[in-house]
Order: C-alpha cells, then sequence, then structure tokens
C-alpha cells in the first residue's frame, strides 16, 4: 500500500519501516510490558514470585519451540500471510487473558500469546527484509530492531493504564491498539518478489556496470546446524539469551524492590531500551563495514561483564547507571544476529533456520527467570540471580569470536551472479 504510493522509496524501507511499527506494539506490550503486571497479578491471587517468573520463561519456551515451524511456514506461504495469522492470535490470547481466574489459565493464556508474537514479531520481518537487502543488510535489520527500542519506552505508558485501568482494562485496551495499528502496518510486509524493478537495496547501479540481482542461494538446513560456524555461534545466543532473558523479565520487580513506584520503574525500561536503540543502530552500521563475528562477541561481553555490576546498586540512579552500561551489548546483538545467519547461510532457507536459532536462543533465557526468581524467593536479594547471569552470559564471548564464517559451505551452494542473471 505505501510502496504505491511512494514508488520513488525503496520498497524495501518501506518494509523496514512496517515492521518496526509491528515490532513496537508486540514488544510494548509483551515483550517489555507484561513486566507491568507481574506484582499486581502476585497482589491479586497470591503466586509466589517464581510461579509468577515461570509463566514468562512459558512464553519465551514456547515461542521459541513455535519458531521453527513458523520460519518453515513463511519460507513456504510468505511473510504478509503469517504475519496476520500471528496478529490475530495475539489479539485473541490477550483478550482471553483477560478474563483468566487462575495459574493453570495464565500459563494456558501464556502460551498461545507466545505463538502469535512469534508469528507477528521480528521473525516475519527479518525473512522479508533479508530478502531486499544485502549490502545495507545488517544496517536495515538494526533500523527494524529500533522498534524494540522504541517499545520500552512506551512501557511507562502501560504501566499508566495499568494503574488507570487495572491490568485486564490495560490488556483489552492493547488489543485494540494492536487491531488498528498492527493491522495498518501489516499489509504492508512482503519479501522481494521476483523480477522486482527497484535494485537490490536500493542503491542505484553506477553506470557501465551490469545491476545486482537478488541471489536466492542458501545452505540446505540440515547441512548448516550441523556446521561448526552455526553450533558455536547459537551456543553464544544461547548464554547471552540465558543473562538477558531474566534481567527483561525481572527489571520492573527489581527496581520496585529499591522501592520506587511502579511507574519509576518502568521509566527505567524505557531509558534502558532508549540506550539499547545506540547500540542496535551502531552495532548494524559496524557490522556492514567489518567482520560481524567481532562486533557480536563485543556485545554479547558487555552483557556478561556487566550483569554483576547489579548487586553493587541500591538506589534507583545507580542501577540505572548499570542499565545504560548494559543496553547497548544487549541492543546490538539483536540484528547482528539475524545479518550474521543471512550471510554465513543464504536467504533460501533463511526462515527456518533463522526460527532454529530464535528456538535455541528462547531454551538460554527459559531458566535464568524461575532460577533468578527463586533465588528472590529464598533470599530475598537479587544479587546472586545476577551473578549467576553473569557468568553464564560471559561465556558467549569466545563463542561468538569462534563463529567464523564458513566459507566452503558458502562456495558449495552460492551460485555465481551469472547463473543466477541466466536463470532469470
Amino acid at each position: 500500500m505505501l510502496a504505491r504510493m511512494m514508488p520513488r522509496v525503496y520498497e524495501g524501507w518501506v518494509v523496514v519501516g512496517a515492521t518496526a511499527v509491528v515490532v513496537t506494539m508486540i514488544g510494548a506490550s509483551f515483550f517489555y510490558g507484561f513486566g507491568t503486571i507481574f506484582n499486581p497479578l502476585r497482589e491479586e491471587f497470591g503466586w509466589s514470585a517464581a510461579a509468577t517468573s515461570f509463566a514468562f520463561s512459558l512464553r519465551q519456551e514456547t515461542s521459541g519451540i513455535a519458531s521453527p515451524f513458523i520460519g518453515m511456514a513463511i519460507d513456504r506461504w510468505g511473510s504478509r500471510i503469517i504475519l496476520f495469522i500471528g496478529l490475530t492470535v495475539v489479539v485473541l490470547g490477550v483478550l482471553a487473558m483477560s478474563f483468566m481466574q487462575t495459574l493453570w489459565q495464565f500459563y494456558v493464556v501464556m502460551g498461545v500469546i507466545a505463538v502469535g508474537t512469534s508469528a507477528a514479531g521480528g521473525q516475519v520481518g527479518l525473512v522479508a527484509i533479508a530478502t531486499w537487502f544485502e549490502t545495507r543488510r545488517a544496517r536495515a535489520m538494526s533500523i527494524m530492531t529500533v522498534g524494540g527500542g522504541i517499545a520500552g519506552t512506551l512501557v511507562v505508558g502501560v504501566a499508566a493504564l495499568v494503574e488507570a485501568l487495572g491490568w485486564r482494562g490495560a490488556l483489552r485496551a492493547l488489543a485494540a491498539l494492536i487491531v488498528v495499528i498492527g493491522g495498518l502496518a501489516a499489509v504492508n510486509v512482503r519479501s522481494r518478489p521476483p523480477g522486482h524493478p527497484q535494485p537490490m537495496d536500493g542503491i542505484a547501479t553506477p553506470p557501465g556496470e551490469a545491476p545486482r540481482h537478488f541471489e536466492d542461494w542458501g545452505v540446505p538446513v540440515r547441512k548448516a546446524v550441523s556446521s561448526w560456524s552455526y553450533i558455536v555461534f547459537t551456543y553464544a545466543l544461547f548464554a547471552n539469551g540465558f543473562a538477558t532473558t531474566a534481567l527483561i523479565v525481572l527489571q520492573i520487580p527489581f527496581f520496585e524492590s529499591l522501592g520506587v513506584s511502579k511507574t519509576l520503574a518502568g521509566s527505567s525500561v524505557a531509558v534502558f531500551t532508549l540506550t539499547s536503540i545506540l547500540g542496535r543502530l551502531g552495532a548494524g552500521v559496524l557490522a556492514d563495514r567489518m567482520d560481524k563475528r567481532i562486533v557480536m562477541a563485543v556485545c554479547v561481553g558487555s552483557v556478561g561483564i556487566g550483569m554483576p555490576l547489579l548487586t553493587l546498586t541500591h538506589t534507583y540512579w545507580s542501577a540505572l547507571a548499570v542499565m545504560v552500561l548494559l543496553a547497548p551489548g544487549f541492543g546490538g546483538a539483536i540484528p547482528v544476529r539475524p545479518a550474521m545467519l543471512a550471510d554465513y547461510f543464504g536467504t533460501r532457507y533463511f526462515g527456518t533456520l533463522n526460527g532454529i536459532t530464535a528456538l535455541i536462543t528462547t531454551l538460554g533465557g527459559f531458566g535464568s527467570p524461575i532460577l533468578v526468581g527463586w533465588l528472590v524467593d529464598r533470599t530475598g536479594s537479587y544479587d546472586i540471580g545476577w551473578i549467576v547471569c553473569g557468568a553464564i552470559g560471559l561465556t558467549a564471548l569466545p563463542a561468538a569470536w569462534l563463529a567464523r564464517s564458513p566459507r566452503a559451505l558458502i562456495e558449495a551452494y552460492r551460485r555465481p551472479v551469472a547463473l543466477v542473471e541466466a536463470a532469470n
């Protein structure tokens, strides 16, 4: 729709903008925003921190388990169809949650929402964007993921909704917003069709040079996942996911434990995600200009080093300072991951590979909120949990450094441009 209204704008950037809007909606409502209902649920139902945290871990894990299947569906039916299905499931799940009364119902609807967000979130956008960009791939993906950073700034609004309408009313309001805003954005998302007239990356071909064509190549999934590059790369994501998931899920309760209000605690998420935007954009630009594994290693290493510093904080401002140190590394790893995956293994099976990678990442994050929540119940402090998360997260640094480009696989499966032109 927008591409027809703005024919001089490269359609790839329209796709980036539309997916960024969807990611913002999903992130503000469910990835960051659900932290605002953590304590209201405990207060109303009397659930422990560990039992409540388990639902958030279940959300992450269900999303991860669904990701490979969603990736295969995207490769088969395209991004737009899967995106609309995902948004529909999300809305139905959120409305169901607003009526829940028991813990098992909470777990069930969190699982439903997780499947929907996996289909409607960044996974669809990344698959589509990978087909529109090559030279500027990391940069384009980083701009899309800025939506996730902006989402954190909207948590203050979500927290205000919870305080004004109660957690049930806030969920119903969010469902209505997703229908309107998410639906309008989704109609502008699609993968690059064969024979599209605009040049790749939106970069005009210099006079006298042959135009660049989109190369539809890819390493078969079985060969890709069994390669050394993929194994160490995904371990880095596993370890980094363990560290960062606990931080995201429990950030608002952690700040509330320092004696601040829910709204002020929500503001820490806004500051964290705004600062993460610097990491997302900076890492995206650097990853298009240098070895992506170096950029990834710096990002995940900074998270592992920074997490234990939270044990030294006892006030809102000191904890906020540590969050600002952690945020660029957290944000920077987000766009570099899919850009590396597409560069290393191609775009033909990117949806499936990206889904498998998302599953491995969420496996890393599954246990950390439960563990930290359990430690809080036992010790009354987050300190030990942050130390454990930092120690495991730090092992991602050497793994990312060892994830070299699989040159033999690339040479075996990437067809020369001349062959692609002949086939077209």
